[in-house]
């Protein structure tokens, strides 16, 4: 006895045969010839069909004719559309006299060969691939904090001092001034905020130097902390403070 699921054919739902039915009705000579079972309600149909190529009469009772042959495969989705470009073969027969009982009736023809040139057919089922829609990327915005103790806030006195709009303290930061480094004899690029607050507090030969050496070994953090901590070395070592 065979089993039940031998007997099982995969059809088609009512979108789906509305598209092949569309499709039989603007294509003569076609037939569907198989239907297989895909994924999530999926169907891939297999239509055949032929047409003459253009017919040439040679006599009254000989006439010249081709034929092409035609394969499709699309897989259609449930709600009846193609999922992707279908799979298309295609057979050209080449010409040949045929000999007909009946009269012609038309425009006779000399044996000329450009006459039975077939054009190149093309594939009736192109899906175009959804265009991507490109959004705009979004402009990052750096949030700058305004300094409100230790050094930073010293920074920010001096900048308002100096006739200075109120500024984050990476704005105070950025902008630079050159300054000769007399250990290397290379000119440095201290932090113009930097270069105010050695002024501002008198530095001396050696402090000026620590902070330079300071700047090029542990960067700006680094040379902050050591301006921040300036008048607790200076009492340590009992240098009266500016």
């Amino acid at each position: 006895m065979k089993n039940k699921s031998s007997y099982y054919k995969p059809r088609l739902n009512k979108k789906q045969r509305a598209w092949v039915k569309k499709f039989i009705g603007s294509h003569p000579n076609s037939r569907l010839t198989n239907i297989i079972e895909g994924l999530s309600g999926d169907r891939i149909v297999i239509i055949e069909w032929w047409e003459s190529t253009s017919t040439v009469i040679l006599d009254s009772h000989t006439l010249m004719e081709g034929s092409i042959s035609y394969k499709i495969e699309v897989k259609l989705r449930k709600f009846g559309v193609p999922r992707h470009t279908a799979k298309f073969e295609y057979k050209i027969n080449q010409p040949e006299n045929k000999t007909v009982s009946y009269k012609l009736w038309g425009q006779l023809s000399l044996y000329i060969p450009q006459l039975y040139v077939t054009h190149t057919p093309t594939n009736p089922v192109v899906v175009k691939p959804k265009r991507r829609v490109k959004t705009k990327k979004q402009k990052k915005f750096v949030q700058h904090t305004l300094p409100l103790e230790g050094i930073t806030a010293e920074l920010h006195h001096i900048n308002i001092r100096y006739g200075g709009i109120p500024k984050s303290e990476q704005e105070l930061l950025s902008e630079t001034t050159p300054h000769l480094d007399l250990d290397s004899n290379k000119e440095v690029k201290l932090p113009s905020a930097i270069v105010q607050i050695l002024q501002e507090k008198k530095a001396s030969f050696d402090e000026w130097e620590s902070a330079i050496s300071l700047y090029q070994v542990g960067g700006l953090s680094c040379v902050l902390h050591y301006l921040e901590g300036l008048d607790s070395i200076r009492k340590f070592n009992g240098i009266k403070s500016v």
